[in-house]
């Protein structure tokens, strides 16, 4: 086997370029690791989600035709679908907005239920 001669001027500048390359390489990775964190952003809190709640109740049935005759009132004016829930959830919205007077005169006019699941 031949012995290969090399150029030590060459082989000293190569590794020269390969040295100055790798400074270069940390000199970039330092800048952006090490560059001071950027001012955080004020976040908003997240809007919390109440949470939902299931129950069953009873009502005459013109009531719960009343509620029936509402969503259709709602998709006739363009609400497309209103569910018995929202019908009910907008009724305690109104409820809420009597003084305590209207809203015992609004209950007195209610037609008195026996508690209970009938038999």
């Amino acid at each position: 086997m031949t012995k290969k001669m090399f150029d030590k001027d060459k082989l000293r500048s190569t590794v020269a370029q390969q040295d100055a390359a790798l400074v270069n390489r940390f000199d970039k990775a330092d800048s952006i690791l090490l560059k001071s964190p950027e001012p955080a952003k004020e976040l908003k809190p997240a809007p919390q989600k109440s949470s939902v709640v299931r129950d069953t109740f009873s009502m005459p049935l013109d009531d719960y035709t009343r509620i029936e005759e509402l969503r259709i009132t709602a998709a006739r004016e363009g609400r497309v679908s209103t569910s018995k829930s929202e019908v009910v959830r907008a009724g305690l919205h109104a409820l809420s907005a009597l003084n305590g007077q209207q809203l015992v005169e609004a209950l007195g006019r209610l037609e008195k239920l026996v508690p209970g699941r009938k038999s």
